[in-house]
């Protein structure tokens, strides 16, 4: 079975557990194989809408029962915790929807929703919104990320297109990351 079949075969699903495991790296991805045809592009992207979903209602449900997890407690008690809280406080459906675009918080914000008075019925529709914003952005980029590196290097075996691609995409989570460092290390 060449890789391409496997892809084809198995993409979608890839897609879904990927995304509960590391969710960027994996939307993205999913986003490549859409530009090589491997899977389709809206599958993609609501395969990683499915499973950043799940776990974010995952992480709620922990914050929700904090009291079981002490590592969860702890970090419920550090700076940043308190400061999203603040924001949760004050507005709620936004940071339902966006804690997932605050580079660094999906868990943190997920679990301090959960910790808070934010019902889930409120969080699970405003996190399914936001998740799949999200998961249709970072396809997005991996699609054009596909098409920029075809057109730089022209078509390419699937392994290394997908290499490419990854490279590309850490390279920016650095950029990001350095950037973020930079600038103090606060979130705005």
């Amino acid at each position: 079975m060449s890789l391409e079949q496997l892809l084809s075969d198995w993409g979608l699903p890839a897609i879904l557990a990927g995304t509960i495991l590391e969710g960027d790296a994996v939307a993205f991805l999913g986003g490549v194989l859409a530009h090589r045809r491997l899977v389709p592009f809206e599958a993609a992207a609501l395969a990683a809408t499915a499973g950043a979903f799940i776990v974010d209602q995952v992480v709620f449900q922990i914050g929700r029962h904090v009291a079981r997890f002490p590592r969860a407690r702890r970090v419920l008690e550090a700076r940043a915790a308190r400061r999203i809280l603040g924001w949760i406080d004050r507005r709620p459906g936004l940071m339902c929807a966006g804690f997932r675009f605050l580079y660094g918080m999906k868990t943190i914000g997920a679990l301090a929703i959960g910790a808070s008075s934010v019902t889930l019925a409120r969080f699970a529709l405003f996190d399914l919104l936001g998740c799949a914003v999200w998961a249709h952005v970072l396809t997005a980029l991996g699609y054009g990320a596909g098409q920029a590196i075809e057109r730089l290097f022209g078509r390419l075996a699937v392994h290394h297109h997908l290499g490419l691609a990854l490279g590309l995409g850490l390279a920016a989570l650095a950029a990001l990351a350095l950037w973020q460092h930079r600038s103090g290390g606060d979130l705005p």
